[in-house]
C-alpha cells in the first residue's frame, strides 16, 4: 500500500492541466483562453454592464479566446527564439519591449479585425481601428508592461499564455464593456 494522501481536487485537476499543456499546449491554451473570454464577458455584461446578457458577444469573445491564443503562444516562442542569446538580466526588458511595441498593436488590430467580421461588418475594420485602436493601446500600456515583466521574469515558458489569459480575463472584462459601449 501506497502512504501517499490521495490527490486533492485542486492537485488533481492542476496536474491534469500540466499533462495536457506538455502534450497538447495550442490546444490546451486556445480552449482555456476560450473559457476565460467566455467568463469574462458574462461577468461584464451580467454582474459589471448589470443587464442581461448578449450571449451573441459571449460568443464572439469566446471565439476571439480560441484565436488569439495560439497567437500569443506562437509569439512566446519567438521572443525565446529573439533574446536566447542575450544575459538574463536583460531578456526580460528586451521581451517587454519588443511585446509592447510590435505584438500589442498586433493582437490589438487584429481583436478588432476579428470583431468586426464577427459583426459581419468587415467594411468597419479602419473605422474601428481608426477611432479605437490608439485609445485601446493607450489603456494596454496602463496594465500589459507590468504583467508581461513579471510574465518574462518570473513565470516559466509553458506557463506564460497562462498567465496571460489570467490577466487577459480582467483585460476581457475591460475590453468587452469597451465594445458594449461602442455599439451602444
Amino acid at each position: 500500500m501506497s502512504n501517499s494522501k490521495p490527490l486533492s481536487l485542486t492537485d488533481a485537476v492542476t496536474t491534469w492541466y500540466m499533462k495536457k499543456l506538455k502534450s497538447k499546449p495550442v490546444q490546451t491554451k486556445a480552449l482555456t483562453s476560450a473559457t476565460l473570454s467566455f467568463i469574462s464577458s458574462v461577468v461584464a455584461q451580467k454582474f459589471i454592464e448589470k443587464k442581461k446578457i448578449n450571449w451573441n458577444a459571449v460568443i464572439k469573445f469566446t471565439i476571439w479566446g480560441l484565436i488569439s491564443s495560439p497567437l500569443v503562444h506562437y509569439w512566446h516562442i519567438i521572443l525565446d527564439r529573439l533574446f536566447k542569446n542575450i544575459k538574463d538580466k536583460y531578456q526580460s526588458w528586451g521581451k517587454l519591449i519588443v511585446d509592447q511595441l510590435v505584438f500589442a498593436p498586433f493582437i490589438n488590430i487584429a481583436f478588432y479585425s476579428v470583431l468586426a467580421i464577427l459583426d459581419g461588418k468587415p467594411k468597419s475594420i479602419l473605422f474601428k481601428l481608426y477611432f479605437d485602436l490608439f485609445p485601446t493601446l493607450k489603456a494596454s500600456w496602463k496594465v500589459w508592461p507590468l504583467a508581461q515583466f513579471i510574465n518574462f521574469r518570473f513565470v516559466p515558458s509553458h506557463l506564460r499564455v497562462l498567465f496571460g489569459n489570467l490577466v487577459g480575463f480582467c483585460w476581457g472584462i475591460y475590453l468587452s464593456i469597451l465594445a458594449t459601449k461602442k455599439r451602444n
